[in-house]
Order: C-alpha cells, then sequence, then structure tokens
C-alpha cells in the first residue's frame, strides 16, 4: 500500500495570496524570519563575549525589569496571534479536493 502526500503546500500559508493585511505579507514575513535569526545569533554572541545576559548588557539586572520585559513579550506575541487570526479568517483557503480521496 502506498500513500502519498496530497497537501498543497502552496496553500499552506499565513496569507497564500501574497497581499499584505495587517503588515503581513509573504515578503515581509520572510525577511522578518531573516532579521530574528541573525538578531538571535547576534544575541548569543554578545552573552559569549561578554560574559553577560541580553538583558543584563542593556541594564536591566533587578527583577522590576525583567517584569516589564515579560509584559512586553507578552503583549506582543497576543498582538501576533490576533493580526495572524485576523488574517486566516478574513482569507479562508478552500484546499480543492479530488474525488478519489475520501475521509472514511
Amino acid at each position: 500500500m502506498t500513500v502519498t502526500n496530497k497537501i498543497d503546500l502552496k496553500n499552506i500559508n499565513v496569507n497564500p495570496t501574497g497581499k499584505g493585511v495587517f503588515g503581513f505579507s509573504n515578503f515581509a514575513e520572510t525577511w522578518n524570519g531573516r532579521m530574528a535569526m541573525i538578531g538571535f545569533v547576534a544575541g548569543l554572541t554578545s552573552e559569549v563575549i561578554t560574559g553577560k545576559g541580553i538583558l543584563a548588557q542593556v541594564g536591566i539586572t533587578n527583577t522590576a525589569g525583567g517584569y516589564l520585559v515579560a509584559l512586553f513579550l507578552g503583549g506582543f506575541t497576543v498582538a501576533a496571534i490576533v493580526g495572524y487570526y485576523a488574517v486566516k479568517l478574513s482569507n479562508p483557503v478552500q484546499i480543492p479536493q479530488d474525488e478519489s480521496s475520501s475521509i472514511v
């Protein structure tokens, strides 16, 4: 028995049309991911070189500063999730099904 993958990978995307809704376009998200990877590697490199964590390098050494950073990151995460679902719900993806494939 041979199982083939019938998922069209072009339809699995934040916004398959490529049009920007709230700024979420394929081009912008590709570059956002690339810059995030560069920033992560730069942060790790600076920690190795200086021996201090990223927050200590920018002067946040107390607990209140850590809570502020956690609050910012939490808010940013919620905003990103809301934006993702706003795009996803405004453009539902229709996945064509073959006549031969059926869900049993």
